[in-house]
Order: structure tokens, then sequence, then C-alpha cells
């Protein structure tokens, strides 16, 4: 088997769950590799669970679904009970450890990072872009995608106008791959 990938992401609603998942899955067709982006999210447009699982190949994917996940970001506390059980043995996970304490990662047999995003982001200017950090740390510890071409694709996707936000979403994402 080639290049393979794939991450489930989990928040609530408003943190910018379908935004990150969404951001590589089209960075990834950008290169010319396959790429799958499942969403699920809840009624609520703030607060509800948001979920979304993310598969990036250079081979043809036959299904979108993930039971066992490689890679897991997780964004607020409510999540870990739910979805930690998931990860595979051995997988990446990354938290947002503003919101998610050491003691509620109850498992060893993981590859644990844990991101102050919450407060990372708050310093550079907007509790929205914690979602970015997470994302630039997601690049560098899989190395799935070069940092250049999220941004590139963060360029392209970003409403016109909105200069001020696009500089500091690139900045986040940046920090985030330095981390």
């Amino acid at each position: 088997m080639g290049m393979y990938v794939d991450s489930f992401m989990a928040g609530i609603g408003g943190q910018g769950i379908l935004l990150m998942g969404q951001l590589l899955a089209r960075a990834a067709a950008s290169q010319g590799l396959q790429t799958t982006w499942l969403p699920v999210y809840g009624v609520e447009k703030r607060g509800g669970d948001t979920t979304c699982t993310v598969i990036i190949s250079d081979e043809e994917i036959y299904s979108p679904v993930v039971a066992h996940p490689q890679t897991m970001i997780l964004m607020h506390s409510r999540m870990v009970p739910r979805f930690l059980p998931q990860l595979r043995e051995g997988g990446l996970l990354v938290t947002n450890s503003t919101l998610i304490s050491r003691e509620e990662i109850t498992r060893e047999d993981v590859d644990l990072v844990e991101v102050p995003a919450g407060e990372l982001a708050q310093d550079l200017g907007s509790e929205k872009v914690a979602n970015l950090i997470l994302l630039g740390v997601f690049l560098r510890k899989t190395e799935v995608l070069p940092l250049e071409v999220v941004q590139g694709e963060l360029r392209r996707s970003s409403p016109k106008g909105k200069g001020k936000q696009l500089e500091l979403n690139l900045r986040a994402l940046e920090l985030g791959y330095s981390l």
C-alpha cells in the first residue's frame, strides 16, 4: 500500500472542526491525492457535537468511514470519553490542552501531543484560530502534506476582503507547525 493517512477530528460547534477537515481534504485534492471528508454535526449552530473524518491516500479510497483512526484531533473535553477509545493503538492524538486536561487522557498506548491551542490562539488575537494551530501540529507530526500546500488552499478558500483574518489564520497554522 502507498501513502494513506486517516484522521478523526472532534469538538463542539463553533470550534472550526469542519473547516479544519475540509481545508485538509481540499489541500490533498489539489495535489492530486485521493481524499474523503465526512462531516457529522448536530442541528445546533454552536455548541453541538461536531466531528469529521478525513482520509488522504495516493490510491483509491473505498469508504469514507473509519472505525479506528490512525490520528485524532480532539478540541473539547466532552469528546474524550466518546471518541478516544476508537483511536488505533499507537495512533497520534493531538489535544487542545486548554480544554482537555492530561488526567482525562486515560490511554498510554498512543502518541499524545498536548497543545494549549486556546491560550496560543488568544495570544495571537482570536480563540477562533485554535483549530488551525492544531492542524499545523498535525501537519508537522504526520508529514501528510507540506505546510505550503495547506497555506495555499487557505489563501484560495478565504473570502475576498478578509485579509486580516487570512493573515491571522496563516499565522496560527505556522505557529502550530513550529511547535
